[in-house]
């Protein structure tokens, strides 16, 4: 058996631990982490490939950042920045596991919302991944929807409606569609149900982009 294979083979077992006493298994947290960085460094060499080991690392990681604010303080900026840097060159697989564990970390409140919608709409929107964009799409809709479940955030909501209107006016296509779909979709939920975001809506029906006047009809 590996080092690799012996160091993530009982990853579960130490989540669970972590989560019931985090402070009892820090040492074994600081250990594993040490272990995810370098395994995590080799990736700018050969982001092209799968590495089963390391995706299982970054799930644990992005599992228990939250008990550890402190050790993992560069945690959300280290897959930011290589998703920045190699967004097209990764592995279509190990991309989707960074994206969901910045998904998870964003979900406890460790990301900030728009910090995430400029990467996912600026960066990740060029690679061609279906799934990656069904995943950033639900995220996105899930994300604001919970971000107004108790009262109106309109400070969100205003940052993130001008955010969606610059990318509207943009030629990329698939950010577009995927912008005016994001916001019929919280239109109809009754969460963006403003003239701001209606008149939004609206101006895409002159859009030179072919399908996105069709969604917008």
């Amino acid at each position: 058996m590996s080092a690799n294979d012996r160091l993530t083979r009982s990853l579960p077992h130490l989540q669970n631990l972590i989560k019931r006493d985090s402070d009892a298994y820090r040492e074994d947290f600081k250990l594993q982490y040490l272990h995810f960085e370098s395994q995590f460094m080799e990736l700018t060499a050969k982001p092209d490939t799968w590495n089963k080991s390391l995706a299982e690392n970054i799930s644990f990681v992005s599992q228990v950042a939250h008990c550890y604010p402190e050790e993992c303080k560069g945690l959300s900026q280290m897959f930011i920045d290589v998703l920045r840097l190699y967004s097209t060159l990764l592995n279509n697989d190990i991309r989707l596991v960074i994206v969901r564990a910045l998904i998870l970390m964003r979900n406890r409140g460790l990301i900030d919302c728009i910090q995430l919608c400029e990467l996912f709409f600026l960066r990740l929107l060029q690679c061609q991944d279906r799934l990656l964009r069904v995943t950033i799409q639900t995220h996105i809709i899930n994300d604001i929807k919970k971000q107004n479940e108790k009262h109106k955030n309109n400070k969100l909501n205003s940052t993130l409606q001008n955010f969606m209107c610059t990318i509207i006016k943009e030629s990329n296509a698939i950010a577009v569609k995927m912008a005016l779909d994001i916001m019929v979709s919280l239109y109809r939920k009754n969460i963006w149900n403003d003239a701001k975001t209606a008149n939004i809506i609206a101006s895409t029906c002159f859009s030179k982009i072919t399908k996105v006047q069709v969604a917008a009809l």
